[in-house]
């Protein structure tokens, strides 16, 4: 069940995506997990949520010194795969964002970003699969 209230209270709070973004790169699996569920949702609530994520995620990035969507990044190099389903859910978040983003410079930039591990990444074929579908 979701609560409108709640989620426009998010929508309108950009430190608490910030801090769902952070949570993605926790050690704990099942706080990772969660944390992708939620952002999942959030994205999917209004197309106009996805550039809300985007920005939320490049100011965390940019605090810590690191490229935008590092957590992201981290968990698709993975190297030993073990958890299929933190695979599935951060390949979900990473084709809804993109899916939802209005114009074609804001998908290149968050694609460009996003580069090195598709390359390297058996899951990135999936990734580049399903956004070819979509253009």
């Amino acid at each position: 069940m979701l609560f409108v209230d709640g989620m426009n209270g998010v929508i309108h709070h950009p430190e608490t995506l910030q801090w769902l973004y952070t949570l993605t790169g926790s050690v704990s699996r099942l706080l990772v997990k969660t944390a992708l569920k939620l952002l999942i949702v959030f994205v999917e609530y209004a197309e106009s949520n996805g550039p809300l994520l985007i920005s939320a995620v490049t100011t965390v990035d940019v605090k810590r010194g690191v490229k935008p969507w590092t957590n992201l990044m981290d968990i698709l190099e993975e190297k030993n795969g073990a958890d299929t389903e933190l695979l599935v859910f951060t390949m979900t978040l990473i084709n809804k964002i993109l899916a939802a983003l209005p114009d074609q410079d804001s998908f290149y930039d968050v694609t460009d970003c996003l580069e090195p591990v598709l390359c390297l990444c058996p899951m990135g074929v999936l990734l580049l699969v399903s956004v070819l579908c979509l253009l």
